[in-house]
């Protein structure tokens, strides 16, 4: 009788080891990385990143992760909502000093536009409360440029080289334009 352990990921070694050190290359400033994991339906992708997360799950790194679903495309940005989730989850769990450091962070960089990222994201307002403002209306295309604009300067407000974030997005292929 043949026995696996659940959490051990068989003949996987190197692939885990490229995805580990592009992970612990990312805490050195201006080391921005991108890593594409592809392959077949069933291959194990997810389970590979699951494993590397298991390892910098703790410490001041954030590895997030959000899963694009073919049901969730008419929910826009549903994976990047769960990622958003999971990392309003860490800085809750360690404490009300991360609480209170995180939303200076994210209101200092976002000013009076924070009501764009809890209008889509509303868990991080149990990080920064209500917004005071409300987003402004805008046709579709100038609010779609306006969210892409105002989330780059939330991920550069809290991915710091001293807590780099991890951001796994699965299935790609169900993602919204």
């Amino acid at each position: 009788q043949l026995q696996f352990l659940q959490d051990k990921l068989y003949g996987r070694d190197s692939d885990l080891s490229i995805l580990t050190n592009a992970c612990n290359r990312t805490g050195t400033p201006g080391a921005s990385r991108v890593v594409l994991i592809s392959g077949y339906s069933g291959v194990g992708k997810s389970a590979i990143a699951e494993h590397v997360k298991a390892e910098f799950k703790e410490g001041r790194s954030y590895f997030i992760s959000g899963k694009f679903d073919m049901a969730q495309q008419a929910k826009p940005l549903s994976a990047l909502e769960s990622a958003v989730n999971e990392f309003t989850d860490r800085v809750i769990q360690q404490g009300p000093q991360s609480v209170l450091e995180t939303k200076k962070k994210i209101i200092d960089a976002t000013n009076t536009d924070l009501g764009v990222l809890t209008e889509v994201f509303p868990r991080l307002r149990e990080i920064v409360g209500e917004p005071t403002a409300a987003p402004e209306d805008f046709g579709a295309a100038a609010a779609q440029n306006r969210f892409k604009f105002i989330f780059d300067i939330f991920v550069k407000a809290i991915a710091t080289p001293s807590s780099p974030i991890f951001l796994f997005l699965d299935d790609l292929q169900w993602a919204d334009e």
